[in-house]
């Protein structure tokens, strides 16, 4: 018994006998557990304030760039330069677009900016883009017109795609009149993709041109299988199709020449028929309603 009370006491204080250098070392080897014991514990705050320091410093980062970015006058539009147009002024379209100097960069939507130009119906095509950092260049084309069509006492100008581009009034371009169409309810801007005989009327434009044109006062297509002219001079044509009016008018020019020489003021001439059709005037002793004389052709 006694022995093992004095192994059990030498177990429990292993330490009491030893030298003092070996002491220490178990001191400092006990001090480094429980710092490793602490640091274990400790890891996970660390990596967490860590983290938030750098989430501090990323949103200091950006509160500063957003304030440069946005805050300052380093990023402003300088210049607007406008291009391609030919009615509109620099300015209206400028007022159109929606931009103006002084804009930040950052702000500006080129989309949003394209669609506002386009919503206008003399615009047909744009491009916006910025030209180094200050200037913003928009390059459009516009639309142009080729005809008007009376609606009333209005006349709105139509270009070849059949967009609606006014509806004000009578412009000065030398355009044929074209009556006849239903546009009553039509506004501009509209297009006039369900209307046939803007399509008829701008295939008679076309092929006609303009040297004939400039000879016709009006083309009505109240009637899409018979239309009928009105002449400068005021004399109504009932053609029997485009095709053949064009390939005779040559010779329909000739022989209202020679009626004028005759004294003729015909009221119609009716190109149906094989041969031309002349309904004169009363001034010529014919009865109104008369059929009056025919001329080949």
């Amino acid at each position: 018994m006694e022995d093992f009370q004095t192994k059990n006491r030498a177990y429990k204080l292993p330490g009491r006998n030893l030298p003092d250098s070996t002491q220490q070392k178990l001191r400092q080897r006990q001090r480094r557990a429980r710092w490793n014991n602490v640091s274990k514990v400790a890891g996970p705050f660390k990596v967490i304030g860590f983290i938030l320091i750098i989430i501090s410093l990323c949103y200091l980062a950006v509160v500063q760039l957003r304030y440069l970015f946005f805050s300052t006058s380093y990023f402003e539009l300088k210049t607007i330069e406008v291009a391609g147009n030919l009615t509109l002024t620099d300015q209206e379209i400028i007022n159109i677009s929606g931009v103006s100097p002084g804009l930040n960069v950052f702000k500006l939507n080129k989309e949003a900016v394209m669609e506002r130009l386009e919503s206008n119906p003399v615009i047909k095509n744009v491009s916006v883009e910025l030209q180094g950092l200050y200037t913003l260049k928009i390059e459009l084309s516009e639309r142009e017109p080729i005809m008007y069509a009376k609606v009333g006492t209005t006349f709105y100008e139509i270009a070849e795609d059949g967009i609606i581009i006014d509806t004000r009034s009578l412009g000065n371009r030398d355009l044929p009149i074209i009556t006849g169409l239903n546009l009553q309810t039509s506004r501009a801007g509209d297009k006039l993709v369900e209307e046939d005989a803007f399509f008829i009327a701008r295939r008679w434009v076309k092929k006609l041109g303009g040297k004939i044109l400039q000879n016709i006062s009006e083309i009505n297509f109240s009637n899409l299988h018979n239309p009928y002219i009105f002449l400068e001079n005021g004399v109504k044509i009932f053609p029997k199709n485009l095709d053949d009016f064009k390939k005779r008018y040559v010779f329909l020019c000739a022989l209202l020449d020679n009626l004028g020489k005759n004294n003729v003021e015909p009221i119609y001439l009716d190109m149906r028929a094989p041969s031309i059709v002349v309904c004169p005037g009363n001034k010529t002793g014919v009865s109104e309603g008369s059929r009056g004389s025919i001329a080949g052709g």
